[in-house]
């Protein structure tokens, strides 16, 4: 009877001092991770709005947080600045793929509605089938499109509302659309009449 109490003792024991060295370590690197997916998100708006921004902030924490409890996909949202005039919007939207969770970048110019470009920041999908969002055939079909409502895809996108669809990798490219349709209807419903 003694020797399971002695062995339970042991794996507890081990078990806490696990705990806290994990707990010590995320502590470390959580700040770590999470600049660096700053600097990347920072990095693709730089490329999605080129010479139409100069500088992104990031929006305000009060004003996010109550966009979150209607939009909980909604990730994050940078403003888009040329100088200090607001030229648009990036926002992080997160959806569930294939694979599992992806966050995708999406800008939005004031400017017509117009959608400014779409990246990938990260995901979990299958290489070669639905990791073909990161590529420049599938974000590129989202350049120029309007923003003025909801994005249908297409396997020709020519419609001032559609984007690719991507064979093969159907529920990526749907996770993608509904992301960015979140995306599309946060920018009409609150930034765009800020």
């Amino acid at each position: 009877m003694k020797e399971p109490i002695k062995f339970g003792l042991i794996l507890l024991i081990f078990c806490a001092f696990s705990a806290g060295l994990l707990a010590a370590v995320n502590s470390f690197t959580e700040p770590v991770i999470a600049e660096a997916e700053l600097k990347s998100t920072l990095a693709s708006y730089e490329v999605i709005f080129g010479e139409k921004a100069d500088n992104f902030e990031e929006y305000d924490k009060e004003k996010l947080s109550n966009i979150k409890e209607k939009y909980p996909n909604i990730d994050n949202i940078f403003v888009a600045k040329n100088g200090d005039e607001v030229v648009g919007y990036g926002i992080n939207v997160n959806s569930n793929g294939y694979g599992g969770a992806m966050t995708n970048a999406i800008g939005i110019l004031l400017d017509g509605d117009t959608i400014a470009g779409f990246r990938n920041i990260s995901n979990g999908e299958t290489k070669g089938f639905g990791s073909r969002i990161t590529e420049e055939e599938y974000f590129n079909s989202y350049n120029g499109k309007s923003a003025a409502g909801p994005l249908e895809i297409s396997k020709d996108p020519q419609a001032e509302n559609e984007i690719m669809w991507l064979t093969s990798a159907t529920i990526s490219s749907k996770a993608a659309q509904e992301g960015s349709n979140e995306a599309v209807k946060v920018y009409n419903e609150v930034l765009k009449n800020e």
